[in-house]
């Protein structure tokens, strides 16, 4: 009957993903390949009591004694409804009740909803339209240091670990995420409550439940030139289509935030319309929208959501410096979401706001949904702060990317030196290799203008599904601190917090006990959060507080060990602190492959370079690894073999040089001066480089001969550049009694005079040995 190709964003309702809605036309005239000519069917869910208590007890890693509140939030996109939310301390005793307007009868007096939260709003009850109820509509997932709803307890109550507390509230599903969760700052008495949700939505048979005629649809918009200069001739076009036919179109433009003032559009033939666009003045910021009516009295617009959405142009907007060696990408918001990004309050915001974005010299994506990204002590700094894009999956950015992020960081510094260790790791051959290019950005503010590392594919869906079978399945945590603000914008507890100034807490892998709460803000979800599943990761966790004996035994079966190695090692070659690797208990990422629920560790953030004479084994976890002899040849192997293929003097002389170019500004050659000390130093400078912790020994077999067959059980020597030890019959299973000793069972051919065996190296055969058979 019908065939149509749709998505689970953008124009097309996000509801319609599996939880509930099915996906239906709104008008059957429309043309129904448009996402606007479709919506999520209307659902019916019934109010549901969530009540929880017990002793308050203390965060396993936070900081309680901060702040004395109840924060809620989404941890996905969706919305629901709130209503008497109660926090009682002793409630079978004083039954003391700490929250004021736990009814919303005061609007949302004493609330604080920020972040991916702040479109909530106190709406009226469905059932009881007397009865105001909070509307809690979160866009992103909510997260410790914001987005989330919040309140100060009343009077001045201050938490005690020992007393117990019940907190309820009324809810009510509405769409999207029905995972609602709840907890005292920092992170007691947390809870999740999956609301319930209906299992299936639709009117098969009926009427659908969101008919309702449309006004024309469009496809098409775009204005020209895309980089207009002062009096020069541009033009908004776009194709209308409607069943009942086009009355009239007109194009709204808002000059630099002000009101939008309407121009009839001209119908040029075969449905497309045009009409001019205002380019009087330099540097103008011209906000636009198409509204269109049909003979019915049906009116659209283009794109969907009107003065809501974010088409842009600006009026002479080419300002590279004429030096300027990489292609532009150009970020244009309207001057109120310029001011509301940049706020001091809304630093740490996961929000998007609406964007026009430039890539090159023409290619336009409107709607594009731009927030800032960095940590709690990057976004503040104008040095250092970043942008991420989220683009329409209808317009996927460069064809393939759903969402791109632009970062300035090198550690506490501007700059992209770690496109450096990028490169190492992808010509090396890791798993963990993340894809980036580099361009000349254009921000909003004069102050973010200038190179920029494009992110493009970092470890997101589209790498997990290109790299791993049924890659996407893989659940991905990053693995961070607990950063949180001191002070507010008015000085008092009930304020907006401010990000800067902080303090920090963080904790190694371990056990944090068999509550998953524990582990939510240490581990943090960053993928399929609707399964919210932490049992692979607690064992992960857990794992490592096992005695040494029963670590070595079972850590195999919970991480991939070699791929461990090889990430340790590009993290100790790379000479940057404040990861992982280096000892930091932040800035890694770990994922859970789908095809054995094994942890694989994913460097990252390795751009803070300040020593390069750090130890080369710097984290208790690998030392732990090390101890293994097998795994202790196997990570030194790997640094040899990083320092031969790629962390070289030659293969990065064209780098410094390529990229030297590309960034005249930036010292490439002070990096490379630095990687080639620090690539000296693992070789063979420090006291656990590689040729100081496995000395080099031939290949060779030390048994005694002559020997008699048809099996020998044989032992000898080898370097870490030997990968595989050859025999008659092809690899041999070895044993390594330590870093440069194997020993293994062979056969002995039937006829020979000598048994010989190969040692091979990436690029093949190293050696030889052979020993006498009588």
């Amino acid at each position: 009957i019908d065939e149509v190709r749709f998505h689970d964003r953008g124009r097309w309702s996000a509801n319609a993903d599996g939880f509930g809605p099915s996906l239906e036309l709104r008008d059957a005239s429309a043309d129904n390949a448009i996402g606007s000519a479709w919506a999520a069917s209307a659902v019916t869910s019934q109010w549901t009591d969530v009540v929880w208590e017990g002793p308050a007890g203390q965060s396993v890693v936070g900081p309680d004694g901060e702040w004395q509140e109840l924060v809620l939030g989404l941890l996905d996109a969706g919305e629901v409804l709130l209503d008497d939310v109660s926090v009682i301390a002793d409630p079978d005793g004083a039954a003391i009740e700490l929250i004021a307007n736990g009814d919303f009868s005061a609007d949302t007096a004493g609330w604080r909803i920020i972040g991916t939260h702040r479109a909530s709003a106190v709406a009226p009850d469905p059932d009881d339209p007397a009865n105001p109820v909070l509307r809690l509509i979160a866009t992103g997932a909510a997260e410790h240091m914001h987005n989330h709803a919040e309140i100060t307890l009343a009077d001045g109550h201050v938490v005690d670990p020992a007393t117990v507390y019940r907190v309820s509230f009324r809810a009510r599903w509405i769409s999207g995420s029905n995972q609602l969760n709840g907890r005292l700052y920092f992170n007691r008495l947390a809870r999740t409550a999956r609301l319930p949700r209906p299992a299936l939505g639709g009117t098969p048979g009926a009427p659908n439940s969101t008919a309702a005629p449309l006004g024309p649809t469009c496809r098409g918009l775009a204005h020209a030139p895309a980089l207009p200069v002062a009096g020069e001739a541009a033009t908004v076009r776009v194709d209308l289509a409607d069943p009942d036919g086009i009355v009239s179109a007109t194009l709204h433009v808002a000059v630099n935030g002000g009101a939008f003032a309407p121009v009839a559009m001209m119908d040029t033939g075969g449905g497309r319309y045009s009409a001019p666009l205002p380019t009087e003045a330099p540097g103008d910021r011209l906000h636009f929208y198409v509204e269109a009516e049909d003979a019915a009295g049906h009116r659209g617009m283009c794109p969907p959501r009107g003065p809501a959405s974010r088409a842009l142009a600006r009026v002479d907007d080419a300002r590279l410096p004429d030096d300027a060696t990489l292609p532009p990408i150009r970020l244009w918001m309207t001057p109120a979401d310029e001011a509301l990004l940049h706020q001091d309050i809304e630093l740490m915001s996961n929000d998007r706001l609406g964007a026009t974005v430039v890539d090159g010299d023409g290619t336009v994506f409107y709607d594009v949904g731009v927030r800032l990204k960095g940590s709690q002590r990057g976004r503040p700094r104008a040095n250092r702060l970043g942008y991420s894009l989220g683009f329409d999956p209808e317009q996927l950015f460069r064809g393939v990317y759903a969402t791109v992020s632009i970062d300035r960081s090198a550690g506490v510094d501007y700059g992209q030196r770690e496109m450096l260790i990028d490169l190492v790791m992808a010509r090396a051959g890791s798993v963990s290799a993340e894809y980036n290019d580099l361009a000349w950005l254009l921000s909003p503010r004069a102050a973010q203008h200038g190179p920029v590392l494009l992110q493009l594919a970092r470890y997101g869906g589209l790498m997990l599904a290109n790299q791993f079978e049924d890659g996407g399945a893989g659940a991905l945590y990053e693995f961070e601190l607990v950063y949180y603000p001191t002070t507010t914008d008015d000085g008092t507890p009930t304020g907006r917090k401010r990000p800067t100034p902080d303090r920090v807490v963080g904790t190694r892998p371990r056990g944090l006990g068999e509550d998953p709460e524990a582990y939510r803000h240490i581990f943090q979800v960053k993928n399929n959060r609707d399964r919210d599943d932490f049992a692979a990761i607690m064992a992960f966790a857990q794992a490592f507080d096992l005695p040494e004996a029963v670590f070595q035994a079972q850590i195999a079966a919970v991480i991939d060990v070699d791929q461990w190695l090889r990430a340790f090692a590009f993290s100790a070659l790379c000479g940057a602190v404040d990861h992982f690797g280096d000892g930091a208990n932040h800035n890694v990422q770990f994922y859970v492959r789908p095809s054995d629920d094994r942890v694989l560790f994913f460097p990252h953030d390795l751009d803070f370079y300040r020593d390069a004479r750090r130890p080369v084994v710097a984290r208790a976890e690998l030392r732990r690894l090390l101890a293994v002899p097998a795994w202790r040849r196997a990570f030194y192997g790997h640094l040899h073999d990083v320092l031969e293929v790629a962390y070289n003097e030659d293969w990065l002389a064209h780098w410094r040089d390529h990229l030297g170019a590309l960034l005249p500004g930036q010292d490439f050659a002070g990096h490379y001066a630095f990687m080639v000390e620090r690539m000296a130093y693992v070789r063979a400078g420090a006291p656990d480089a590689v040729e100081n912790a496995v000395p080099r020994v031939p290949f060779a077999i030390t048994t005694p001969g002559p020997i008699a067959g048809p099996e020998v059980d044989l032992q000898g020597t080898a370097w870490i550049d030997v990968r595989a030890i050859v025999g008659p019959d092809g690899p041999i299973d070895v044993e390594w009694i330590d870093a440069q000793t194997w020993r293994a069972t062979v056969r002995v051919p039937g006829g020979v005079r000598a048994l010989r065996v190969e040692a091979r190296g990436r690029a093949g055969v190293i050696a030889e040995a052979s020993i006498g058979v009588e």
